[in-house]
């Protein structure tokens, strides 16, 4: 028979949530942080898409014959990894900067704005952007 591995990467917003992974339409399994899920499925055609609430990935179409073995890592999109905590700094920074000195930077209000405005655009007109399944033969 045919196998599916899938594995999950270690993120900093989605950390705590598990993900649901949807073979053909149908649900699979979901997947926690940094763990590796094997499926035996069998042999054609299938389409895996990953699910988080409201948000997604875009379907990986992908064939498998006898004894084949498709690899997928699950992964945020891109820069997910850095862009929040990287956001999270910025504020605090700013917010020091105004309450201790008194002072407001532009530049650092509008690199808050460019992080959460970036992670905020996957959260809604590229929802099914969101997650990625990133495919190894």
């Amino acid at each position: 028979m045919a196998k599916l591995i899938v594995k999950r990467n270690s993120e900093w917003a989605n950390k705590m949530r598990s993900m649901e992974l949807l073979l053909d339409g149908k649900l699979l399994d979901s997947i926690e942080d940094r763990e590796i899920k094997e499926f035996v499925v069998s042999t054609g055609k299938h389409s895996l898409q990953a699910k988080l609430d409201w948000c997604g990935s875009r379907k990986l179409d992908f064939e498998l014959g006898e004894n084949d073995i498709k690899l997928v890592e699950l992964t945020g999109f891109v820069f997910s990894k850095w862009l929040l905590p990287l956001a999270l700094v910025n504020a605090i920074f700013l917010f020091y900067l105004d309450a201790v000195y008194d002072v407001n930077s532009l530049f650092l209000a509008f690199l808050m704005f460019f992080f959460f405005g970036y992670h905020l655009f996957f959260l809604t007109f590229g929802r099914n952007h969101y997650l990625q399944l990133i495919e190894f033969s």
